[in-house]
């Protein structure tokens, strides 16, 4: 299902096409069912920048970078496997300005301290 899932992302597409397409998919003789949590529902306008294949081990799909298309910023998806034929588009709603590695948000707050 991985692969069925991932092969349905594009740089440039909004995250609300991306559910589009998720939604009704057929995929491994099943046909996937596809929501968004609350937390990424007012950023679906985004497009897709840029992606990457979640751990094996995980139930993460794929981390997304997705512009906002009005502003120089970045929000972090991930596309998340929930159950049989289900996943969700998650989101980290915290921007972040980093056109040359959208999927670096940068160092964590903390990571710099001296001690």
């Amino acid at each position: 299902m991985r692969q069925a899932l991932t092969k349905q992302l594009r740089r440039g597409m909004k995250l609300s096409e991306l559910l589009d397409k998720l939604d009704g998919l057929s995929a491994q003789e099943g046909t996937v069912i596809a929501k968004v949590d609350t937390r990424a529902r007012p950023y679906l306008h985004h497009e897709i920048a840029e992606w990457s294949d979640g751990p094996p081990s995980s139930n993460v799909v794929a981390f997304i970078s997705g512009k906002d298309p009005t502003r120089a910023r970045w929000r972090r998806f991930t596309l998340t496997h929930t159950g049989p034929w289900r996943c969700e588009i998650d989101a980290f709603p915290t921007p972040f300005n980093n056109a040359e590695a959208p999927l670096a948000p940068g160092i964590p707050p903390g990571a710099s301290r001296i001690r």
